[in-house]
């Protein structure tokens, strides 16, 4: 995991599938950051994890994302209120 992130935060890689996520930060200063915001991943998107299979399957913005798990764990995460 980046040591930029604290150990205990909740990283996309870490969410179960199925539950509805908030971002809450990117790692910053990493070029893979900006590819994350060009893919929609910005602070207060709504996300969900679909599936967990080596990538990482996810819906935001009405569409569905394949990204590697270091990418994820890149993403700070919260749980969403159903």
């Amino acid at each position: 995991m980046n040591a930029s992130l604290p150990a205990d935060c909740l990283t996309l890689s870490r969410a179960r599938c199925g539950q509805k996520l908030r971002v809450v930060a990117l790692c910053p200063g990493r070029p893979e950051c900006a590819r994350l915001r060009e893919l929609g991943f910005c602070e207060s998107v709504e996300v969900c994890k679909m599936a967990d299979c080596g990538t990482l399957i996810c819906s935001l913005l009405g569409m569905r994302v394949a990204i590697g798990r270091e990418l994820g764990a890149m993403v700070q995460v919260e749980p969403v209120a159903a």
